[in-house]
């Protein structure tokens, strides 16, 4: 009895082992936004954050990201691309991402000071939460050789301040002999390779570090113009050699010395050595499968839904306006320049227009406000005034194929497109105050840099401030939206299942076109006064939906086939 009793005992304890050993850290998240785990990369949240970046053995590259950014969206892939390539230097340093556009880590993007999307930070090991801690800005991100460069130049300066001294050294050094390069002979090494190269160039530092989990292996860097380099019989540079712990060199620069051609060389001289090279578990990037897709609801591409407005109204409340550090001057009068249009021109429904009225009054008050009171200010409106928006409200017309597609910048559209057209219905010349609304507020709070930068550009060429009327304001931003939809046609970041196109299409409207396809202005004007305008709103609660969407609140009836 006593036997069976120890024997249950063991097989539990045993069961609760192996259950602990495979159940996964809580702390590991398997993907948000626009990365997952097996794109080589940690992603942070605010749950996770603190644990994985302070305090570390090892350096991080963290990228401070939106996912509804265009610029972001265009950027993942050179940045998956780079976390899979320099996954062999995890021991050393390691790239993870946080998306700034998830309510729950806009405390982290403002206390790390992010203004810009996407951001790029270099934290040291054993870092440590402070007010000035917010990290070291790389800012070569427009491809990842260029962002690679920049890491490497970045660990070379971190050893030269006594830091990472457990990686590769990285210093290049002139010697005249074999015997001067290896000395002081390190204990354990079996071979020593050579990289003969100049002073700025990172071949050999990459290599180094490609190689750190090589056992018994070292790699130093020396200068193309040492005289050991005549010794070795080095004309090609950068040029590579093998020496052995006894000094029997061998030259292995290849006919075309690239890094991987130079590694290649390494690899093949250390398996003809009989050395077993380490295993790389490198898996393979997330594929993407089509019949998984998340599929769009075919509803009416002229029909925008007020879930959409109100959506985008939530999101940057909650998120774009409140990743401010300090909000004061120029951006405090553009956000309350954005409420004013909002009070001005949102379809309102329920108890939202005495929210908006309320958060627009309470920061009128001061000239000053941190994103954090911001932050809690909206929180407290919410209740106080609750319920304010529809429950469960989601992205409908402007949802995307996959997530990372459409959304956000669908909605901003969207909300601009309908507070322009519903401005021009009040007495005066109200939609140029808009145009003058929206440019402040892409230009303050926009999350995607890149995409800001654009839009300011263009409203600039095409005279925004110039506009004093409505038809013309209602026109402007048309011409403008298909500008933007002309120049991202074919982009990385267009949603393949929604192109972008010109609209009005000729199925949409058929009078907006001449004969040779032309633009019939008067005929788009009627098209986008019809489509947007205030008269043409509808609520679930008084109208009854189609079929297919019965369940849904529905605001508006617009236009939004453009996924932008």
């Amino acid at each position: 009895m006593n036997c069976w009793y120890l024997f249950v005992l063991t097989f539990y304890i045993s069961a609760i082992l192996v259950y602990a050993a495979v159940v996964p850290d809580n702390d590991e998240i398997d993907k948000q936004g626009l990365y997952s785990k097996s794109d080589h990369v940690v992603i942070l949240t605010n749950k996770n954050f603190d644990k994985k970046i302070y305090g570390q053995t090892n350096a991080y590259v963290v990228q401070f990201y939106n996912s509804y950014c265009g610029h972001c969206r265009a950027f993942a892939p050179k940045f998956k691309s780079l976390a899979s390539e320099l996954e062999s230097w995890k021991n050393i340093l390691k790239l993870a991402v946080l998306d700034c556009s998830v309510e729950e880590n806009n405390e982290i993007c403002r206390e790390f000071e992010v203004m810009a999307y996407p951001s790029v930070r270099y934290l040291h090991e054993n870092y440590i939460k402070g007010n000035a801690n917010v990290g070291d800005k790389l800012l070569s991100i427009d491809s990842a050789d260029k962002l690679k460069t920049q890491i490497i130049h970045k660990i070379q300066s971190e050893q030269s301040l006594g830091r990472l001294l457990f990686a590769p050294s990285l210093k290049i050094a002139a010697y005249g002999d074999f015997n001067s390069a290896l000395s002081p002979f390190p204990k354990n090494v079996l071979y020593t390779f050579l990289i003969f190269e100049s002073d700025n160039s990172t071949i050999g530092s990459e290599l180094a570090l490609d190689m750190n989990d090589y056992e018994h292996v070292t790699l130093k860097r020396v200068y193309d113009t040492s005289e050991l380099a005549a010794v070795a019989g080095v004309t090609h540079f950068p040029g590579l050699v093998a020496v052995t712990s006894y000094l029997q060199s061998t030259l292995l620069t290849p006919k075309v010395p690239t890094k991987q051609n130079l590694l290649k060389a390494i690899n093949s001289f250390l398996m003809y050595k009989n050395y077993v090279l380490p295993m790389r578990n490198i898996v393979s990037e997330e594929s993407l499968n089509n019949s998984n897709r998340e599929k769009i609801q075919s509803l009416d591409s002229d029909v925008v839904y007020y879930s959409d407005l109100e959506k985008t109204l939530k999101t940057s409340l909650h998120t774009e306006i409140t990743r401010h550090k300090i909000l004061s001057g120029e951006p405090l009068e553009a956000l309350l320049q954005y409420l004013d249009v909002i009070i001005l021109a949102f379809p309102f429904r329920g108890n939202l227009k005495e929210y908006v009225i309320d958060l627009h009054k309470n920061l009128s008050s001061r000239n000053q406000w941190t994103g954090s009171e911001v932050y809690e200010l909206v929180k407290q409106l919410e209740t106080v005034h609750s319920p304010v928006f529809t429950s469960n409200i989601d992205y409908i017309r402007c949802k995307g194929s996959q997530p990372k597609y459409r959304g956000y910048t669908c909605g901003l559209w969207t909300l601009f497109h309908t507070l322009t057209i519903n401005a021009a219905q009040k007495p005066g010349n109200e939609a140029p105050r808009v145009l003058k609304a929206m440019h402040a507020y892409v230009k303050y709070f926009f999350g995607c840099t890149e995409c800001s930068e654009h839009f300011q550009a263009m409203a600039a060429r095409n005279r925004i401030f110039d506009v004093k009327e409505n038809d013309k304001a209602i026109l402007w931003l048309w011409i403008s939206h298909n500008e933007v939809n002309l120049r991202l046609a074919g982009d990385v970041t267009e949603d393949p299942e929604h192109p972008k196109i010109q609209f009005p299409s000729v199925t949409q409207c058929v009078e907006c076109r001449l004969a040779r396809g032309a633009w019939h202005l008067p005929a788009v004007y009627e098209y986008l006064q019809r489509i947007y305008g205030t008269i043409k709103i509808q609520d679930a609660r008084t109208a009854a939906a189609p079929s297919s969407i019965s369940n849904l609140d529905i605001g508006l009836i617009s236009l939004l086939y453009m996924p932008i």
